[in-house]
C-alpha cells in the first residue's frame, strides 16, 4: 500500500493500525483483517487469479491454464503453496518488494532461479553428459509445506523440488551442532535445535525473511550458510542421482518395494557424490554434507524415539537415516569423510542433543514448546522481540 492509501485507511475505517506493512483492522470480536495491498483487477483474470498478482506474474498465471511443460507443473506448486499460506503471501510480497529494489522485474520463476545458487553449483561438478540430462528438467526450491526433497516423474515430465523449509532446517541444525565452535553457548545451540524440529514439525512460522530469529556474527553466519550449501548441494545431488540412475521409471509391488527402494537410497546417496567429476576436493566437501544430512536426519529419528515428534522412521522406500549413514561411512570414509573416531564423537553428540531437546521440552515454561504456532528466537543473538505484522 502506498502511504496516501495507508493514511486514508487510518482517517476514515474505525479500529484500523498502521502496521509494518499495510493496516491492521480490529472487527471488534477479537478477528482483525490483514490488507497489505489493494490489487488493481486484471478483466483478463479471475477472482482468485487476481489475487495472485500479488506473488506472480499475469503471464505465469496465464501459463497455468494450460500445463505444458514440467516447468509449468513446477511454477503451479510454487504458486499454490504461496496462495494456500497467508504466511507465505507476507514473505513473498517482502521478497518481491527487496527483488524490485534491484531494479529487477518480478516473476516467481525469476525469483526461484535466483535463487538455485546450491543446485547449480552441484550440476556444474557433474561431468557434461550428466549435465545435459539435469539440465534438460526443472530442478529448484519450493514453499511447499512438506520438509522433503523429490525427484518426481510427473505427467508432463520429471521435475526435482526441494522444500525451503529444509534448508532452514539444516541451518538451525549446523548452530545446533557447530555452534560450539564458534563461541555460541549451549542454550542457543539447544534452542536452535527445538527451532529445527519445530520447522519439521510445522509449527514453526514460515517467516524467516521477516523474522529471523537470531542475527549472528557475520563471521559466524559464513561459516553456517557455507556447511548449509554443502548439505543443499548433497540434497539436490541425492535426488539428481535418483533420476540419472533410472529409479524413477522402475516399479515394483510387495517386500521388492522395500528391498529396491532401500538400495535406491543407499546408491543414490554414494552417487551424489560419486555422479561428480573426479575431483578430491568437491567430492570431500559433498560427502561432508551427506554426512551432516544423515546426521541430522538421525537427529530426527532419535527426537521420534524420544517422544518429540511423530514417528519419523524408516518405510517402504527410505531405510532408517542410521543405516543410511553407516553405509556411507562403509562405502566413502577412507578416502572422503572423517576419522571414525570423529564420526562415532558426532553420532553421539547428535543423540545427546536429542536427550537435550527432551529435557528443553520437559523443563519449558511454554507448555507445548514444540507444537504451538510461533516462532522460538536464539535470545543471546536477539535485541527485543518485535511485534507480529506491526513491527515485520
Amino acid at each position: 500500500m502506498t502511504e496516501e492509501e495507508v493514511r486514508l485507511f487510518l482517517d476514515t475505517v474505525p479500529g484500523a493500525r498502521r502496521a509494518a506493512t499495510g493496516v491492521i483492522v480490529d472487527n471488534g470480536d477479537g478477528r482483525y483483517h490483514h490488507i497489505m495491498g489493494l490489487i488493481m483487477p486484471d478483466p483478463e483474470l479471475s477472482e482468485l487469479e487476481n489475487l495472485d498478482l500479488a506473488y506472480a506474474s499475469k503471464k505465469e498465471i496465464l501459463r497455468l491454464r494450460n500445463l505444458r511443460t514440467p516447468h509449468d507443473y513446477l511454477l503451479r506448486v510454487r504458486l499454490q503453496a504461496i496462495a494456500a499460506s497467508p504466511r507465505a503471501v507476507r514473505t513473498f510480497r517482502k521478497r518481491r518488494a527487496r527483488f524490485e529494489e534491484k531494479g529487477r522485474r518480478w516473476t516467481l520463476t525469476d525469483y526461484y532461479n535466483a535463487q538455485n545458487t546450491d543446485a547449480k553449483r552441484y550440476v556444474s561438478r557433474l561431468s557434461r553428459p550428466a549435465q545435459r540430462i539435469v539440465k534438460a528438467i526443472p530442478y529448484g526450491l519450493a514453499p511447499i509445506d512438506e520438509a522433503n526433497a523429490v525427484a518426481r516423474k510427473t505427467f508432463l515430465g520429471d521435475v526435482v523440488m526441494v522444500a525451503e523449509h529444509l534448508r532452514y532446517f539444516y541451518y538451525f541444525m549446523n548452530i545446533a551442532m557447530y555452534g560450539q565452535y564458534h563461541e555460541i553457548g549451549q542454550g542457543d545451540c539447544i534452542d536452535a535445535a527445538v527451532i529445527a524440529l519445530r520447522i519439521m514439525r510445522g509449527s514453526e512460522s514460515f517467516d524467516f525473511d521477516l523474522d529471523p530469529r537470531a542475527a549472528l556474527p557475520a563471521n559466524v553466519e559464513r561459516e553456517i550458510q557455507s556447511l548449509t550449501a554443502a548439505q543443499m548441494e548433497f540434497t539436490f545431488g541425492h535426488e539428481f542421482a535418483h533420476m540419472l540412475a533410472g529409479h524413477l521409471t522402475t516399479e515394483f509391488s510387495g517386500d521388492d518395494v522395500r528391498l529396491y527402494s532401500h538400495q535406491c537410497e543407499f546408491d543414490a546417496d554414494k552417487g551424489s557424490i560419486m555422479e561428480i567429476r573426479p575431483d578430491h576436493t568437491a567430492r570431500k566437501a559433498i560427502a561432508r554434507g551427506a554426512f551432516d544430512v544423515l546426521l541430522f536426519l538421525h537427529f530426527l529419528q532419535s527426537s521420534a524415539d524420544a517422544g518429540l515428534i511423530a514417528s519419523f522412521s524408516a518405510s517402504d522406500t527410505h531405510p532408517r537415516p542410521i543405516d543410511r549413514l553407516n553405509r556411507l561411512v562403509e562405502t566413502l570414509h577412507e578416502r572422503y569423510l572423517s576419522p571414525p573416531c570423529e564420526i562415532e564423537a558426532n553420532k553421539e553428540a547428535i543423540e545427546s542433543m536429542a536427550q537435550l531437546v527432551k529435557w528443553r521440552v520437559e523443563t519449558a515454561e511454554q507448555p507445548d514448546l514444540l507444537g504451538f504456532y510461533g516462532s522460538i528466537y536464539l535470545f543471546s543473538f536477539t535485541d527485543r522481540l518485535k511485534t507480529d505484522r506491526i513491527e515485520f
